[in-house]
C-alpha cells in the first residue's frame, strides 16, 4: 500500500450545515481488533481461506480523520470520542463510546455505540451535539473549547465475510498512522465487525488468520492510540472490572461471565507489561490468568470439556514464563529500590558496593523481562486466546450438554457457590494461628488466595453489608502473607546472585529479615480477625 501523509488541520469551527441533523439511533458496534506487522498485512486480505468466504471483491479507500476534544480531555474522561473523517467526497461526524458499553459482554470484543451525521466538512458540527439523544455524552462546557488535537490517516481495504447463511462480517485492513504535532504511530491492524451472526464467528475467523499471519489481538482504539500519542503517557496498569453476577445468574452465564472477565483483564494490561514503565502491569496480567485457572477447576466437573481443559492448561504454561520476571521486579521495587533511595538503612555498607549489587540484579532480571515478554508477543499466546474464546462464545458446551448436567448450568449459581466457598473455607483449618514456618505460611497463602478470588467471583449473589466486613479482613491476612512470601523468594534470588558481593548480600538479607520479622508479629492478630468475622455466604 502507498505509503500516506498527514492532512492538514481542520478547524473546529462550528462547520455551516444548512439542514441541523437530528441525532441519529445509536449503532451498536461489535468488533474484534488484530495487531499484524505492516510487511503481512498486504496479503491479509488475498488470503485463499478469506477469499472462500468473501461476499464480492475487496474495496480499498483512503481515510483522513480528525479526533476532537477539549485540550483538557473532557469528552476523553467522559469516555467518549468525536471524529469527522473524510469518505470520498463526503465526509461524516462521528461520536462513539471509547470503552465497551457493556463490560464484560466479551472477552477481546470491543462492543461501542456511535452515532453518526454527515457534515460539510471537517470541521466539527456542534449542534447536532446538543440534542437530547447524545448530549449527555458531551459536556456543554466542552462545546466552546472543542479543538482538532490528532489525526489518522490510513488506507483501508475492506471485505465482506460469509462463514455461513446468517453470519456477516466486514474485514477490514488498515495500514497508515495516526498523527499528533510532529509525533506518529503506525496503525497496522485488522478489524473483524460483526454486522450479522454470533460473537463466535469473530474469534473463528481470527484463528484462520492467526494461522497464516502472525497476529496479536488489540485492546486500544485508534482513539486511545492518538490520546496516548497526545499526552504522552506510558500505558499504566488497569483495574479489573468489577463482575456483574446476580442471584438470577445461572451456572452457564457465571462460568462464562468470570473467564471473559479474566480474559479482558489480561488484555488490558498486556500494553503496560510491553512497555516495561510499571511493574503491576505483569503483575496483574499473571493475576488474571490465575483467576481464569481457578474459576475453570471450580466449574470443570460440569462444563465437562476437554478442549477448554487443554486451553486452560495452556494459560498455566504461560503464567510460569512471565513468573521470574515479576520476582525480579518484585525485588527490585521492595528492596533494591527502597534501599537505595535510603542507604543509611544499610549501615557498614558502601554506596558503591550497593550499586554494583543493584546492577546485577537488573542485569540478572533483563532475561526473565525478555523471556516474559516474548511469551506474551509469541504467536501461541493470541491463538490460546483466541481459542478459548471462540470456545467459549461458541457455546456448544451448553447447547450440547446432557440430562443433569444441561440442568445443572441452567440452576441459578447461587445454588453452588456457597458450597464451593464453605469448601475452601474448611481447607484453611481451624488453627488458632498461622503456621511458624515458611512452607506451611505459604500453603495458607495459596488457599487464602483460591478463597479470596472465589468469593469476589460470588460476592454480587450477597447482601453488600455481609460481604465487606469479610473482605475487610481477609485482604489485609492475604496481603502480609504475600509480602512474607515475596521476602522469601527475594533473599533466595539474592543469595543465588552470581557475581555479588556476599558481605553487601548478606546485609540486604539481614534488612529483609528485619522487616519479615515485624509483619510475621502482626499474623496471629490478623488471622484471629479472619476467623472472628462470619462468613458471609453462610
Amino acid at each position: 500500500m502507498p505509503p500516506v501523509v498527514p492532512p492538514a488541520k481542520p478547524s473546529a469551527k462550528p462547520s455551516a450545515v444548512p439542514d441541523a441533523q437530528p441525532s441519529a439511533p445509536a449503532v451498536r458496534e461489535v468488533e474484534l481488533k488484530l495487531h499484524a506487522a505492516s510487511a503481512d498485512l498486504a496479503r491479509v486480505a488475498s488470503l485463499p481461506a478469506l477469499l472462500a468466504l468473501a461476499d464480492g471483491p475487496a474495496a480499498t479507500q483512503r481515510l483522513r480523520t480528525a479526533y476532537f476534544d477539549t485540550p483538557d480531555l473532557k469528552l476523553a474522561a467522559n469516555g467518549v470520542a468525536l471524529r469527522v473523517r473524510q469518505e470520498g467526497d463526503r465526509f461524516v461526524q462521528t461520536l462513539k463510546t471509547v470503552n465497551s458499553a457493556s463490560p464484560g459482554d466479551s472477552a477481546a470484543v470491543a462492543v461501542r455505540r456511535e452515532w453518526d451525521w454527515i457534515v460539510a466538512g471537517e470541521a466539527v458540527d456542534r449542534g447536532v451535539l446538543t440534542d437530547p439523544g447524545v448530549a449527555g455524552l458531551v459536556p456543554a462546557a466542552a462545546l466552546d473549547d472543542l479543538d482538532c488535537l490528532f489525526i489518522t490517516d490510513f488506507n483501508r481495504t475492506t471485505l465482506l465475510l460469509r462463514p455461513d447463511p446468517l453470519t456477516a462480517v466486514e474485514m477490514a485492513v488498515d495500514d497508515g498512522r495516526v498523527y499528533a504535532g510532529g509525533n506518529s504511530l503506525p496503525i497496522s491492524e485488522v478489524e473483524l465487525e460483526l454486522k450479522a451472526g454470533k460473537v463466535a464467528s469473530l474469534f473463528e475467523l481470527a484463528l484462520t488468520l492467526q494461522a497464516a499471519v502472525p497476529m496479536r489481538i488489540g485492546n486500544e482504539s485508534k482513539a486511545e492510540a492518538g490520546l496516548r500519542l497526545v499526552t504522552g503517557r506510558a500505558p499504566g496498569p488497569v483495574e479489573a472490572e468489577p463482575l456483574g453476577l446476580s442471584p438470577l445468574t445461572t451456572v452457564a452465564e457465571a462460568y462464562r461471565h468470570i473467564l471473559r472477565h479474566a480474559l479482558r483483564q489480561f488484555l488490558a494490561n498486556e500494553a503496560c507489561a510491553l512497555g516495561g514503565s510499571d511493574v503491576e502491569g505483569l503483575h496483574r496480567m499473571r493475576v488474571a490468568l490465575r483467576r481464569l485457572r481457578i474459576a475453570h477447576r471450580l466449574f470443570a466437573p460440569l462444563i465437562a470439556s476437554p478442549e477448554a481443559d487443554r486451553l486452560v492448561e495452556e494459560s498455566r504454561a504461560l503464567a510460569k514464563r512471565l513468573g521470574p520476571a515479576r520476582g525480579w521486579d518484585v525485588l527490585m521495587s521492595d528492596v533494591i529500590d527502597p534501599l537505595l533511595a535510603d542507604r543509611a538503612a544499610l549501615p557498614g555498607i558502601d554506596g558503591a558496593a550497593l550499586d554494583r549489587l543493584a546492577a546485577l540484579a537488573r542485569s540478572a532480571g533483563a532475561g526473565p523481562a525478555r523471556e516474559a515478554m516474548a511469551a506474551i508477543l509469541a504467536p501461541g499466546c493470541t491463538t490460546m486466546l483466541l481459542g478459548l474464546g471462540a470456545w467459549l462464545e461458541h457455546g456448544r458446551w451448553v447447547s450440547q450438554a446432557e440430562g443433569n448436567r444441561r440442568a445443572m448450568l441452567s440452576a441459578p449459581v447461587a445454588t453452588l457457590a456457597g458450597g464451593w466457598l464453605s469448601v475452601r473455607m474448611a481447607k484453611l483449618g481451624k488453627t488458632p494461628k498461622p503456621p511458624e514456618d515458611a512452607k506451611g505460611r505459604d500453603k495458607l497463602r495459596r488457599r487464602l488466595r483460591s478463597l479470596r478470588y472465589t468469593a469476589d467471583f460470588f460476592r454480587g449473589l450477597y447482601p453488600e453489608a455481609a460481604v465487606l466486613p469479610f473482605f475487610a479482613a481477609l485482604e489485609p491476612l492475604q496481603a502480609a502473607l504475600d509480602a512474607e512470601q515475596d521476602a522469601v523468594t527475594g533473599a533466595r534470588m539474592l543469595g543465588e546472585l552470581k557475581g555479588a558481593d556476599r558481605k553487601t548480600v548478606a546485609a540486604v538479607a539481614a534488612w529483609i529479615e528485619r522487616r519479615s520479622d515485624k509483619r510475621r508479629k502482626t499474623l496471629p492478630e490478623l488471622w484471629k480477625r479472619f476467623r472472628a468475622v462470619p462468613p458471609f455466604w453462610s
